[in-house]
Order: structure tokens, then sequence, then C-alpha cells
């Protein structure tokens, strides 16, 4: 079963402006910094109140199974906080070859292997998705151009201070053209991974967890088609991921109305859904675009979710999946709709770091460095996250404990719809009781539930 990287929503920057002072320098201001944990927060942190939690991650393990990090990780993220010695990849080789109905591919898998956990070269999703919980380094070259230069700033992530092991199990592949069709299909790329390669990736974090590389967190911002079953070689390897007591957190889904993708539908799983904030893209004051709605500041206070009529400025994606079958389980929901964060030169790292005084990413084909990125992937990363805070606490924590935990304090978003502006064009979503789960997750609560 072939096994597709989650679709990911890129969207334009735009203007803004922040009172903050610094030089840009040659060269990356950051480096030899161990942690982000004093840097600026965001609206994703904010609406899960990281802010009222003490934890950082410190001690604690996550494996970030996807696209493996860049070759410059160090441009975004602190050197101490990447294992690359624990990092790896698999992969496997998959050749396409037309059938006689003019527009089908047959598939050859061939045997696994062994690999590098440097990334794919087709995008960048796992350096975004890694960026959430470690934080980053961050300036824009589209800021300084549009007259508001902000300086080099460190964004904290959710968790700062665990150990992230990078594992490779998205890679890079060529399909071929169908000319015969009506209408032709061209040939593409695409970034999937094998059923084989996730549960090689599974097993190879639960042999260093039973190595003595614990507590343990997984996170597989991944997923396969929506409605279809887990695949039994991944359901094995995940059942004994969590027997060991790895806990094992997935993406619901981008199919909305289609239902849950597998491994974040088995019930098992942690699964998380994206939910996002009503007063996206808005000024405080002039409810006008604002650049950096994104980026809490000292001007600009973000909403707290604690105080119960806050809840109608939480809303549910419409691209999050539905739980639409009994063996489908969501669990919680999390920021997912527009989250910040370096994604480079996708495709193919051509790209000026965002160090550099240069602005080729401006004035050439070169893509930028920063994002603004949508998915149930990017939701993963904060539950992952807030279970990696709470085994700080608690580290003897089991997969069902901490699941429970999480369910039990999360908050609860009834049934509804919200109007907000999706970057331009101001939309209505609207969502039932199959897109909430046990609701929106707070790091605060959950953490006071943990013993």
């Amino acid at each position: 079963m072939k096994r597709f990287s989650l679709f990911l929503i890129l969207a334009a920057m735009l203007v803004a402006t922040l009172s903050v002072s610094a030089v840009v320098a040659q060269g990356n201001t950051f480096k030899g910094v161990s942690s982000t944990a004093g840097g600026y927060p965001t609206w994703d942190s904010d609406l899960i109140n990281i802010e009222q939690v003490s934890q950082t991650g410190r001690g604690v393990y996550v494996a970030v199974l996807d696209t493996g990090l860049v070759p410059n990780w160090r441009d975004y993220f602190p050197e101490a906080r990447v294992a690359t010695h624990l990092g790896t990849g698999f992969d496997q080789s998959v050749s396409f070859k037309a059938h006689n109905d003019r527009c089908g591919l047959g598939v050859e898998i061939g045997a696994l292997r062994q690999t590098t956990w440097v990334g794919s070269t087709g995008s960048s999703h796992g350096t975004h998705v890694a960026s959430t919980i470690l934080g980053y380094f961050y300036r824009s070259n589209f800021d300084a151009a549009a007259g508001f230069p902000l300086p080099p700033i460190m964004i904290r992530g959710i968790a700062p201070d665990v150990t992230i092991i990078p594992v490779k199990v998205l890679a890079d592949y060529q399909i071929p053209a169908l000319p015969k069709c009506s209408p032709p299909q061209p040939a593409t790329s695409a970034v999937f991974g094998t059923s084989a390669m996730v549960a090689a990736g599974i097993d190879y974090v639960t042999k260093l967890a039973l190595s003595g590389y614990r507590p343990m967190v997984i996170n597989m911002s991944l997923g396969g088609d929506p409605g279809v079953p887990i695949d039994p070689v991944e359901k094995a390897a995940i059942d004994r991921a969590i027997a060991a007591g790895v806990i094992v957190v997935a993406a619901a889904g981008n199919d909305g109305e289609a239902g849950m993708d597998a491994p974040g539908s088995y019930a098992p799983v942690i699964s998380a859904g994206a939910a996002g904030w009503t007063k996206e893209w808005l000024h405080p004051n002039t409810g006008q675009r604002y650049r950096l709605w994104w980026l809490q500041s000292n001007f600009y206070p973000f909403i707290d979710v604690t105080d119960p009529t806050q809840v109608s400025e939480v809303y549910v994606t419409d691209f999050s999946s539905r739980s639409k079958a009994a063996w489908q389980d969501l669990d919680v929901l999390a920021p997912g709709s527009w989250v910040r964060g370096p994604f480079p030169g996708d495709p193919g790292y051509a790209h000026l770091p965002w160090w550099s005084k240069g602005i080729g990413d401006l004035v050439s084909n070169n893509p930028g460095n920063f994002y603004y990125v949508g998915g149930t992937s990017m939701a993963t990363p904060h539950v992952a996250s807030v279970a990696a805070l709470m085994l700080e606490k608690s580290p003897s924590l089991k997969q069902a404990r901490v699941e429970t935990i999480l369910e039990s304090t999360a908050l609860h978003i009834p049934p509804g719809s919200a109007t907000v502006l999706d970057n331009t064009v101001w939309t209505t979503f609207s969502w039932n009781v199959d897109a909430t789960g046990s609701g929106l997750v707070l790091a605060d609560a959950a953490l006071a539930a943990t013993p």
C-alpha cells in the first residue's frame, strides 16, 4: 500500500511590523544556542497555553518519522537538540509501469533498505514538523523587502528541550507520464513511503527505547488513503512500540468528510485533528490583515482559552479528517491551520540561508526559507510535544494513560461554525461532533492532571 505524506497548504507571506531591534549579521547569530526556550511564542503555542507550564521536554526523545531533515537544518535548530547519531532512514525502490487500460499504473516494490535521515529533496515537510516541537531561528527577507525589517529572532518550540531523532520514512519518487489518458497525465514527482518503510521506522525507534533511549515519543505526520483501515504491517509495529512504552502520535488526515487516515485512525494511536484561531491574519486593533499576527509580542496579547467564553475563538478546519466509522478514533485537536515555520528550498534546497544578506529568494526562482503550512501534519507535533512535557514530569506514563489525560483535560469544542479571514478571503467553516474528538489540547490542564 502506498503511504503518502499529508497534503500541505502553502500560503503567501504578508506585511507587518514588530518592535524589536538587532543587527543582521553575516552568519547564524544563534550558533551555539542550545534551546529556544527563551524565544518568542506564537499564536499556536498560546492557543494551547504553553506559557502556563514550566516543563520544556528535557530528557525526552521525540522521533519524527517523516521526510528527514534538510541538510542545512543547523540554520534553523539548536544543534544540541538533534541526535543525528541516532537518526536513520528506510527506503524501498518503487517502479511504475503503465497498464493496458491506458490510464492505470502498476507498482513494483523492491527490497527494504536502511538509508540516511538527510531529507527528501522533494519536500521539507519533516523540517517544518520538527520546528513546531523545537522552535527555530527566524528572519525573513520578505519582511525586510516589505519595509518591516525584522531582526534575527528565536521562535519558541512547544517542547524546546526535547531531543529530536530524525527518521526518514518518506522518500522521493518519479511517476511516469500517461500520454494516452484523456486528458493526458504528465510525469510527476511525489514524496511518499510504503507501509514497510513506516513500520521499519517504528521498529527502529522501539529498539532505541528498549536500549535505554527513553522516555520516547513517535510523531507521525503522515497517513494513507481515507477510510482504509491500518495496514497489518504498520499495526504490528505500532503494537510493539506501545507495548515497549513508546508514546505514538499520528495525524488524523486531511480528507475532511471522507474520513480518517491510518495510522491515525487506529484506536490505540493518539490522533490529532486540526483547529484554528478565528482571529488569524487580523490586527488586534484595526481588524485589518496583519503580517505578524502569528508572532506574539508585548503589544499583541493572544487569547487565553482557559476562559470558557473563548471557545468561540477556536474553529475546526475544513480539511481536518472527520471520524466517519466506528473503527476511526479521533482523539484531540491541536493548532493546524496557519503554522509558520521553515520550509526551505522546496524542492531541491536551492535557496539562500535566512541569515544571508542576499535577496536571491526575492528576485529569482529560488524559494524562501519560511512558509505558513496547514494540515493535521502540523497539529500532530503540538500533541506529541505536550505528551513529551507530560513524560518529563512522569517518565513512566504509558500510551493509554497519556491519551486519557489529553482527552479528559481537552477544551470541549461543540459543533458549530466560524467565519475567519483565510489569508485573503473571508471563509465560513462548519463542523459537527465527528470533527472534534475530545476537544482542543490544553498543555497546562494536561500537565496539572499528570501525576
